[in-house]
């Protein structure tokens, strides 16, 4: 995909994957005068029974637009995740066509209440690990100003992931998730690091109707 563009605005960016965490956006080019921008990419599963491994990579590209004898270098970004999942208890797969995507496993002993009685299965248990980056500097060198060599200090993100579900019955599933986020940062200047490395524990509970 192109975009082309006459001296509009754009601002790169990105937050931690953790959203109930953190909502802030810990790595940005901020704003860019663009004439052009482009996006390549795409994504790519494998799945065999109980196994899911998938990941993606995109690049993307920004040409400037500033006055003349102010330093305009065409800007590059990329990014990219690999993730795998397991479902321990041995439920295929299953690929949504119309979603694109992968879906939750159709619980095989399910943990529900029929007939004024529970039938306590051992339901769906699944493992999750995924590894993500994005790279938004461009054209600096560390100790040199952005605004001497015309690139941006925009950051470089890197988040280290694992999950644990279970899905009591094809409706309800809880999970436990643990992520490990690095940001590597330069001010604009070159000079000083403002990134931050950090870990969250999140648990989350889903419903679906």
């Amino acid at each position: 995909m192109v975009r082309r563009v006459n001296r509009t605005t754009l601002n790169f960016q990105d937050r931690p994957e953790d959203r109930a965490a953190d909502q802030n956006r810990l790595i940005s080019t901020g704003n860019l005068a663009s004439s052009i921008a482009n996006v390549y990419g795409g994504e790519a599963a494998i799945n065999w029974r109980n196994l899911l491994i998938q990941g993606g990579y995109y690049q993307i590209g920004d040409s400037q637009s500033k006055l003349p004898g102010v330093p305009a270098p065409h800007l590059s970004f990329n990014g990219g995740y690999v993730e795998a999942g397991w479902n321990i208890t041995g439920e295929p797969f299953r690929y949504n066509v119309g979603a694109a995507a992968f879906a939750r496993p159709k619980v095989d002993d399910p943990f529900i209440i029929k007939d004024n009685a529970i039938e306590t299965g051992l339901g769906a248990w699944q493992l999750a690990a995924r590894w993500s980056v994005m790279n938004l500097n461009s054209n600096v060198t560390p100790g040199v100003s952005q605004s001497v060599t015309g690139g941006v200090f925009g950051g470089f993100q890197q988040i280290f992931g694992a999950a644990l579900s279970w899905y009591p019955n094809d409706w309800v599933r809880l999970e436990l998730q643990l992520q490990y986020t690095m940001i590597d940062k330069l001010n604009a200047a070159g000079t000083a690091q403002i990134g931050q490395e950090f870990e969250t524990l999140a648990g989350r509970a889903q419903v679906a109707f």
